[in-house]
């Protein structure tokens, strides 16, 4: 079986769309663990209303550490992992979502992996929702569950499962041919809520994002034109999100009825 594991934490204050990415991956997954760090902008309370519904979901409620943001994140996951009934974790992303022609795939392919990791193409939708970005990056993101396996959200660049005494695809070269689309910054009413999250819970020397938010003012943030064009290829669980200045989680993510008439796959408990 399949253990989805998330972390959330005022992802409608910054713009994560968190319900969205959970029920992207929900119908593989025979469990789904998530994490709230101690939301306090109605995270929490959505979250809640969803697992009334889908009741494969399962919330946890251990607090975000400021200033070791990442390390927090992967204590988070590692002791989510140890709670797991799942032989595989699929690790989500509060903004990455797997497009649903794809999820029967990915969940074969997890079942019967023969490598102890498996990796995405993650690519970023374009601002204007009319694309994705060129470039590709690829993330761990379906792990075996064996007891020496935990993850890191630091090591060799970020998003990445390890051994105690090594790193399984030093590689990086057990990849699905998969994509992750990747929402980052796509809500202009959100980003200096991300910025400021940003800059209060990374950890202390890494100075580079703090002073990107410390240059930006309410003045400097610009709304991005609402798109001409949507790029058609999104994963149906995105495709009310481009003409939203702010993200907030959609009444019709509590319709079982419709995300499984938009998706054509199975909700059910």
């Amino acid at each position: 079986m399949i253990t989805g594991i998330n972390v959330v934490r005022n992802c409608i204050e910054n713009g994560y769309p968190f319900a969205e990415a959970i029920l992207s991956a929900y119908p593989m997954c025979s469990e789904y663990l998530v994490n709230d760090g101690g939301s306090i902008d109605g995270t929490i309370e959505a979250l809640e209303a969803l697992a009334e519904i889908y009741s494969r979901i399962k919330i946890f409620h251990i607090p975000d550490r400021l200033n070791i943001r990442w390390d927090s994140v992967s204590s988070q996951i590692n002791y989510m992992m140890r709670r797991a009934h799942g032989g595989v974790i699929f690790l989500g992303n509060a903004d990455e979502l797997i497009h649903e022609k794809d999820l029967l795939n990915v969940k074969e392919h997890a079942l019967h992996m023969m490598d102890d990791v498996l990796r995405f193409d993650r690519r970023e939708i374009k601002h204007d929702w009319s694309g994705l970005g060129k470039e590709v990056y690829h993330p761990a993101r379906i792990a075996a569950n064996y007891a020496n396996i935990r993850q890191d959200w630091n090591a060799y660049g970020g998003d990445e499962f390890l051994y105690d005494h090594g790193w399984p695809d030093p590689n990086r070269k057990n990849r699905l041919n998969v994509t992750l689309y990747h929402l980052y910054n796509m809500f202009p009413a959100n980003r200096l809520n991300k910025l400021r999250n940003d800059a209060e819970h990374l950890a202390p020397g890494d100075r580079y994002r703090v002073k990107i938010y410390e240059t930006y003012n309410d003045s400097s943030i610009k709304p991005f034109k609402h798109p001409q064009t949507v790029y058609e290829e999104l994963p149906a669980l995105a495709k009310g999100l481009p003409f939203m200045d702010r993200y907030y989680v959609r009444e019709c993510l509590y319709d079982v009825d419709w995300i499984e008439q938009v998706t054509n796959l199975s909700y059910s408990n």
